[in-house]
């Protein structure tokens, strides 16, 4: 079962990225290289925190 974080869960509605990896950590890697790259963003540990309430198993 993979694990999947959508931007658009966490409040980026303009966004339409999702990620998918197998372990929280290939997942958390992939999603702070789209924010970085993206939206200009650095992953804290309170965003981390929250985007890892809205992850999704698939």
């Amino acid at each position: 079962m993979a694990l999947e974080f959508a931007c658009q869960r966490v409040g980026v509605t303009d966004c339409k990225h999702s990620a998918t990896a197998d372990t929280k950590e290939e997942l958390l890697a992939k999603v702070a290289e789209h924010a970085r790259t993206v939206h200009g963003v650095e992953l804290n540990e309170t965003l981390i925190d929250y985007a890892l309430t809205t992850v999704e198993e698939t």
